[in-house]
């Protein structure tokens, strides 16, 4: 038994408990889900893989009590991995098994699979993660819907990030695969001449050294930045590889599409364990995360369900025991959530106010708004409807967002949110920006949040890209001397660190004096009212 099919028992197992609970509900309905997980040539990690699928036990859970009353879904989970031939069989083998809908798959290519049967069936299916810009085509693909943004969105925003920063030249590593190719090919587009193009063969090997040669006469140097749009197995080889070739040091610098920051920092072992510490400070971009939106959004109940479960049975960083204070989903969650959220509104939609059986033509017109107002919702990554043509993601509905990531430790930190239409830039919170290498002026710097890098420890800054956490601890020990030798020689006077001080004492000076004179006053309030011979003698003045 493959460790996906195992894996899938438990799942199915777990998810197939929900129907006990609400056997009276008059009807059950089949979902089907195409998953990739980490088998043959899958490009997804596992722990990423294993997230996704919590996450669909997670949504049935919470979302099976809204619905109850009027349908079950009965779940079958098959594995697509990226694949355009395993995810065509598995999606014959959901059609065959008379599922109404299907939510996945993930990746392009097993979407272009997918859809020589689907096609065919008439089958609705809801991708949350594939982003090829060719799925707008109706004709193409006539049951396709995404919970995501194509492309074409993805694409403005990583030219945001390149504008930004002013990079001169731009190195395109991308797979040789239908997501890698569209992306790299909308970036080269705008940028001309001033990007390289070098593709990535794909599935391709995972020995790092077989990708080494790929870095061979690319360009290097400040202002140049190698852009990684690739799938997440594709970007750990680069990684691997520029680490190999010590070019992980300044001034290198990556930038990385959303399938590329998708790769698993996480996982256990010195190897990885190392390139993490190596590749700190690297950028990259993804779709902005539900998650961060504030406490009313619908996810929260997603998430604070999914934070009380253990790490063994629901899987994912919102459990992770390794880091405790990691609370955020991954890439894709909220978009999966919301894939199957929006399957559970189309049925509620036909059963309950139709009045109708639950086919897949009725689930397609719904989707497609026919009859009007059948499918819109706020979801977990924002408010949820489809275009009415083209089944993309409606972006009058919810605007695209993308987020800005910086690599620090082993999570990739939010610095800014690009907003389609919204100037369609970036302002990154240059106070916990980290970079491998000197900091421009007018940066903070990562390690003593100070405006400019001391000298003492710009050496150490160039080499951050390959620092260890005991040579980040050694450059705090640097600047922190550093500092106290600047403070004597100054005599107190010309530092930014003594300016700041005085004022947040004065400025406590003055909150304790409006406070005694706050209690005063109410003191002498109070004595005023209590004897009525105080009242006659103001009353006499």
């Amino acid at each position: 038994m493959t460790p996906f099919s195992r894996y899938s028992c438990v799942t199915l197992f777990g998810l197939l408990l929900l129907l006990g609970s609400v056997c009276h509900a008059q009807k059950v309905v089949k979902l089907g889900f195409l998953l990739p997980y980490p088998e043959g040539d899958s490009a997804v990690p596992q722990r990423l893989a294993d997230e996704w699928i919590s996450a669909v036990r997670v949504a049935m859970e919470v979302l099976a009590p809204d619905y109850e009353s009027a349908f079950t879904v009965e779940p079958f989970v098959k594995n697509s991995r990226c694949n355009s031939t395993a995810a065509a069989a598995a999606a014959q083998e959901l059609v065959d098994g008379g599922v109404m809908g299907v939510v996945g798959p993930a990746c392009s290519e097993a979407v272009a699979g997918a859809n020589t049967v689907f096609k065919k069936a008439g089958m609705p299916y809801v991708s949350f993660a594939a982003t090829a810009n060719a799925f707008a085509d109706d004709v193409a693909f006539p049951t396709f819907f995404r919970t995501v943004y194509a492309d074409q969105h993805q694409a403005r925003a990583m030219l945001s990030v390149i504008k930004y920063f002013n990079f001169k030249h731009v190195n395109l590593f991308h797979s040789a695969e239908l997501y890698g190719r569209a992306l790299s090919g909308d970036l080269k587009r705008a940028l001309g001449d001033a990007a390289t193009q070098i593709e990535i063969a794909y599935p391709g090997t995972d020995n790092p050294a077989d990708y080494e040669p790929y870095f061979d006469g690319v360009k290097n140097g400040e202002g140049i930045i190698n852009v990684f749009v690739t799938l997440p197995n594709v970007a750990e080889n680069l990684w691997k590889a520029a680490y190999n070739l010590n070019y992980t040091k300044f001034p290198w610098w990556y930038l990385g599409s959303d399938g590329a920051v998708a790769f698993d920092l996480v996982t256990d072992g010195d190897e990885l364990n190392h390139l993490t510490h190596a590749l700190q400070g690297e950028i990259g971009v993804a779709p902005y995360k539900g998650n961060y939106h504030p406490r009313t959004s619908p996810f929260v109940r997603f998430m604070d369900f999914w934070k009380e479960k253990s790490h063994e049975t629901y899987p994912g960083l919102l459990s992770l025991d390794v880091s405790p204070r990691y609370t955020e989903a991954r890439a894709y969650v909220t978009n999966l959530v919301d894939a199957i959220w929006a399957f559970y509104e189309a049925f509620n939609h036909i059963i309950t106010v139709n009045k109708d059986d639950v086919t897949t033509a009725a689930i397609v017109d719904c989707f497609k708004d026919k009859p009007s107002g059948c499918l819109r919702f706020d979801g977990a990554s924002g408010t949820m409807s489809f275009n009415n043509v083209t089944g993309e993601r409606d972006s009058e509905a919810q605007t695209p967002e993308y987020g800005f990531y910086n690599l620090i430790d082993q999570t990739w930190k939010e610095k800014s949110k690009w907003v389609l239409n919204k100037k369609e830039g970036i302002n990154p919170n240059l106070e916990y920006m980290l970079r491998p290498g000197p900091l421009p002026a007018g940066w903070r710097d990562n390690l003593t949040h100070q405006r400019e890098a001391p000298q003492a420890i710009i050496p150490k800054m160039s080499e951050i890209g390959a620092a260890t956490y005991n040579d980040i601890q050694a450059a705090k020990n640097v600047e922190s001397a550093s500092s106290s030798s600047s403070s004597s020689s100054s005599g107190g006077g010309g530092s930014s660190g003594a300016n700041t001080g005085a004022i947040v004492a004065l400025v406590l000076v003055l909150l304790i004096v409006v406070c005694f004179l706050a209690y005063g006053a109410f003191f002498l309030y109070k004595r005023y009212k209590r004897h009525p011979e105080h009242q006659q003698f103001v009353r006499m003045l």
